[in-house]
């Protein structure tokens, strides 16, 4: 595989990134919170003056790539406006992640799109949104849905959306981690800068691990939704698409444990503050890291997953059933 994402793809997203920046960055996600219904016009309309709506991620390599920069631009923001699951759904619906049982939640479908719900097993069912709110502040823009008949398979449709969101949880923490280096390198203690001290420095470090890492998986992740495997022992080339994406997920999560985590003790108190944007940013992951199912599920899924079809890539040498 190619690591480097295409010029095109890199252009599209810092584009994105600065017409959102423009729009009002963060502060789009403190006044959606305060006021709903109001975020949504005017993201739709300037993500589709950017010709956002019109990408087709899944049908190529190219499309894909854009599709992923747009949504860690999105991330870099926290932009509260289901852009990787209306990508996802390359422009005839919009898709919800799914839990495989329970109540179900789900975010942004207050969003007027046609939503279908898919599980991270690839099943699909129709929903249909309440105006019942989550609230509190981790749940915002969280509403309960009906879940109705289940439709098609369809783990491709799973395996993208898994793998967008992941990349908006990317774009998410590479700013947490953005941020703390910044407070560190200003703020100081005992006549020292922060980062200075060699426990910070280590933390640091973790956190910048964390993140190459997850970026260089989210790379491949995108290379693999675009291609037909080179091999499964038993799986359709769906099949192992969403395994891929599953592992993604699970480094997702686990790099937001560790950035994040990390985020919050170097900032202190502070950063349990809505002054700061390490805050904000943290509660706005929760709705991807906890729905439709957190850490343990989704290794769970990804386990069963593996063992009955094996996994390509860097997670080869995992010894199938």
């Amino acid at each position: 595989m190619n690591g480097n994402m295409s010029a095109e793809a890199l252009e599209f997203g810092e584009v994105t990134a600065g017409a959102l920046e423009a729009l009002g960055g963060l502060d789009l996600l403190r006044a959606a919170v305060r006021a709903p219904a109001g975020r949504i016009g005017p993201i739709d309309e300037a993500l589709a003056g950017l010709g956002v709506w019109d990408l087709r991620p899944g049908s190529d390599e190219a499309e894909t790539e854009a599709a992923a920069a747009v949504c860690r631009a999105a991330g870099w923001v926290a932009l509260p406006y289901p852009v990787a699951e209306r990508l996802a759904g390359n422009g005839t619906r919009a898709l919800t992640p799914l839990p495989g049982t329970g109540a179900a939640f789900a975010a942004h479908v207050d969003v007027p799109l046609g939503w279908t719900g898919v599980r991270l097993d690839g099943t699909t069912a129709s929903v249909t949104p309440t105006t019942e709110v989550l609230g509190g502040p981790l749940g915002a823009f969280v509403h309960a849905v009906g879940v109705g008949a289940d439709g098609d398979p369809d783990p491709a449709a799973a395996a993208l959306l898994v793998t967008l969101q992941s990349w908006w949880l990317l774009g998410l923490l590479d700013r947490a981690l953005s941020d703390t280096r910044r407070y560190t390198g200003e703020r100081e203690q005992f006549g020292h800068l922060l980062q200075h001290f060699q426990t910070v420095g280590f933390r640091l470090a973790d956190m910048t691990v964390a993140v190459n890492g997850l970026e260089e998986l989210a790379k491949y992740t995108l290379w693999s939704q675009s291609r037909s495997p080179a091999r499964s022992r038993s799986g359709s080339a769906p099949a192992v698409r969403l395994a891929d994406a599953l592992a993604l997920r699970v480094a997702a999560l686990e790099a937001a444990d560790v950035v994040l985590r990390g985020a919050h003790q170097l900032h202190g108190a502070m950063g349990f503050c809505d002054e700061t944007d390490v805050s904000w940013l943290s509660r706005a992951s929760q709705a991807v890291r906890r729905l439709p199912e957190g850490q343990s599920q989704t290794v769970r899924r990804l386990t069963v997953l593996a063992t009955s079809i094996g996994l390509d890539g860097p997670f080869s040498d995992f010894d199938a059933a």
